[in-house]
């Protein structure tokens, strides 16, 4: 899975992944160990998805016309901000 900056899904998913091998080193490779790691991973890959498609909903909004004419400066300013946080380009290397 792709992670841009500001997408920690996937650090997220790759700690909770290591916690659950943790957890079948200890009871060995059973029903619930591999059903939690592939819930696990499921959840994190969806809200990893979202967050994407929340990235190209704000770059629609940013680029379409009509909406540039109905924001206030400091909203448009906002939303910038948020696709630059998004896209890692604010220097926020999270």
């Amino acid at each position: 899975m792709n992670s841009l900056s500001g997408n920690d899904h996937a650090a997220v998913s790759k700690f909770r992944t290591e916690g659950v091998h943790e957890w079948q080193a200890v009871d060995g490779q059973t029903d619930a160990t591999g059903i939690a790691a592939a819930l696990d991973a499921n959840t994190e890959a969806i809200l990893a998805v979202a967050h994407e498609q929340r990235t190209a909903n704000l770059i629609a909004l940013y680029s379409c016309d009509d909406w540039q004419n109905k924001m206030t400066i400091s909203k448009w300013d906002q939303v910038a901000q948020q696709i630059e946080a998004r896209l890692g380009l604010n220097g926020d290397m999270k």
